[in-house]
Protein backbone atom coordinates (compact mmCIF):
# COMPACT_ATOMS: atom_id res chain seq x y z
CA UNK A 1 0.00 0.00 0.00
CA UNK A 2 1.35 3.45 -0.87
CA UNK A 3 1.78 6.17 1.72
CA UNK A 4 -1.45 8.05 2.19
CA UNK A 5 -3.72 5.30 0.86
CA UNK A 6 -6.66 4.35 3.01
CA UNK A 7 -6.48 1.31 5.22
CA UNK A 8 -8.33 -1.81 4.16
CA UNK A 9 -11.20 -3.49 5.96
CA UNK A 10 -8.68 -6.10 7.15
CA UNK A 11 -6.67 -3.35 8.83
CA UNK A 12 -9.81 -2.13 10.61
CA UNK A 13 -10.47 -5.64 11.91
CA UNK A 14 -6.82 -5.84 12.98
CA UNK A 15 -7.14 -2.48 14.75
CA UNK A 16 -10.26 -3.64 16.59
CA UNK A 17 -8.44 -6.81 17.66
CA UNK A 18 -5.53 -4.68 18.89
CA UNK A 19 -7.92 -2.48 20.89
CA UNK A 20 -9.62 -5.55 22.37
CA UNK A 21 -6.22 -6.93 23.39
CA UNK A 22 -5.46 -3.63 25.11
CA UNK A 23 -8.81 -3.71 26.90
CA UNK A 24 -8.28 -7.25 28.18
CA UNK A 25 -4.74 -6.57 29.37
CA UNK A 26 -5.81 -3.37 31.14
CA UNK A 27 -8.66 -5.17 32.91
CA UNK A 28 -6.19 -7.86 34.06
CA UNK A 29 -3.68 -5.24 35.22
CA UNK A 30 -6.05 -2.73 36.82
CA UNK A 31 -8.71 -5.09 38.11
CA UNK A 32 -11.41 -2.46 37.73
CA UNK A 33 -14.16 -1.59 35.26
CA UNK A 34 -13.00 0.39 32.29
CA UNK A 35 -14.17 1.28 28.82
CA UNK A 36 -12.21 1.83 25.64
CA UNK A 37 -13.40 3.89 22.71
CA UNK A 38 -11.54 3.77 19.41
CA UNK A 39 -11.76 7.14 17.67
CA UNK A 40 -10.04 9.18 14.98
CA UNK A 41 -9.12 7.98 11.52
CA UNK A 42 -9.20 4.30 12.49
CA UNK A 43 -12.81 4.58 13.68
CA UNK A 44 -13.90 6.77 10.75
CA UNK A 45 -12.37 4.39 8.23
CA UNK A 46 -10.01 6.91 6.64
CA UNK A 47 -6.80 5.66 8.24
CA UNK A 48 -3.66 4.97 6.27
CA UNK A 49 -0.99 2.38 7.03
CA UNK A 50 0.94 5.07 8.90
CA UNK A 51 -2.03 6.19 11.02
CA UNK A 52 -1.80 5.79 14.76
CA UNK A 53 -4.51 4.11 16.80
CA UNK A 54 -6.39 6.64 18.95
CA UNK A 55 -8.07 5.17 22.02
CA UNK A 56 -9.89 6.90 24.86
CA UNK A 57 -9.49 4.85 28.05
CA UNK A 58 -12.18 5.54 30.65
CA UNK A 59 -11.64 4.47 34.25
CA UNK A 60 -13.43 5.23 37.49
CA UNK A 61 -10.41 6.83 39.18
CA UNK A 62 -7.27 8.13 37.47
CA UNK A 63 -4.31 8.08 39.83
CA UNK A 64 -0.70 8.45 38.75
CA UNK A 65 -0.03 4.70 39.02
CA UNK A 66 -3.14 4.00 36.90
CA UNK A 67 -2.01 6.51 34.28
CA UNK A 68 1.49 5.01 34.19
CA UNK A 69 0.08 1.50 33.80
CA UNK A 70 -2.28 2.52 30.97
CA UNK A 71 0.57 4.19 29.07
CA UNK A 72 2.94 1.27 29.65
CA UNK A 73 0.47 -1.40 28.52
CA UNK A 74 -0.54 0.63 25.44
CA UNK A 75 3.12 1.07 24.50
CA UNK A 76 3.86 -2.65 24.94
CA UNK A 77 0.91 -3.75 22.81
CA UNK A 78 1.67 -1.16 20.14
CA UNK A 79 5.32 -2.24 20.07
CA UNK A 80 4.32 -5.91 19.70
CA UNK A 81 2.01 -5.01 16.79
CA UNK A 82 4.28 -2.44 15.16
CA UNK A 83 1.67 0.31 15.63
CA UNK A 84 1.59 3.54 17.57
CA UNK A 85 -1.25 3.50 20.08
CA UNK A 86 -2.16 6.97 21.33
CA UNK A 87 -4.22 6.64 24.49
CA UNK A 88 -6.12 9.40 26.23
CA UNK A 89 -6.92 8.32 29.78
CA UNK A 90 -9.91 9.98 31.45
CA UNK A 91 -12.49 9.20 34.10
CA UNK A 92 -16.14 8.43 33.47
CA UNK A 93 -16.92 11.55 35.50
CA UNK A 94 -14.71 13.72 33.25
CA UNK A 95 -16.37 12.30 30.15
CA UNK A 96 -19.78 13.21 31.53
CA UNK A 97 -18.72 16.66 32.76
CA UNK A 98 -17.00 17.54 29.48
CA UNK A 99 -19.53 15.91 27.17
CA UNK A 100 -20.25 19.26 25.48
CA UNK A 101 -16.59 19.76 24.49
CA UNK A 102 -15.79 19.33 20.78
CA UNK A 103 -13.35 16.51 21.56
CA UNK A 104 -15.79 14.39 23.56
CA UNK A 105 -18.60 15.12 21.08
CA UNK A 106 -16.39 13.85 18.24
CA UNK A 107 -15.50 10.74 20.25
CA UNK A 108 -19.17 10.07 20.98
CA UNK A 109 -20.14 10.61 17.33
CA UNK A 110 -17.44 8.61 15.57
CA UNK A 111 -16.12 6.36 18.32
CA UNK A 112 -16.34 2.60 18.44
CA UNK A 113 -16.79 1.16 21.94
CA UNK A 114 -14.50 -1.77 22.63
Amino acid sequence: MCIGMKASQNQKVSTLALAEKLRKRLIESLGEPLELILFGSQARGDATEESDVDILVLVSKLEEKTLDLILEVAWEIGFEAGKVISVIPATFKEMKALSASPFFQAVQKEGIRI
